[in-house]
């Protein structure tokens, strides 16, 4: 896990911006990430929780290659309503 020195969503750019404490900044396009990550409505919205509440978990579900599995975790809607 990163230590973190800054971390926010740029709405107008559509990115995650994070500087660790080492100075290294990442730059992460979220559509992107959403479009290989979430197959549904209920998956991006999942995907946007985490932006907007918990942008550093976020970003580190993502560099350590855990966010599908959050995703599959998480479920918020059910699958067989019938």
């Amino acid at each position: 896990m990163l230590l973190v020195k800054f971390c926010a969503y740029n709405l107008d750019s559509g990115k995650l911006e994070m500087e660790d404490v080492d100075g290294v900044l990442y730059s992460v396009d979220v559509n992107k990430v959403e479009y290989e990550y979430a197959d549904n409505m209920y998956e991006r919205s999942a995907l946007d929780y985490l932006l907007y509440n918990k942008p550093v978990e976020y970003m580190n579900l993502l560099l350590e290659g855990e966010l599908q599995n959050y995703i599959k975790a998480h479920p918020i809607y059910l699958e067989d309503c019938d």
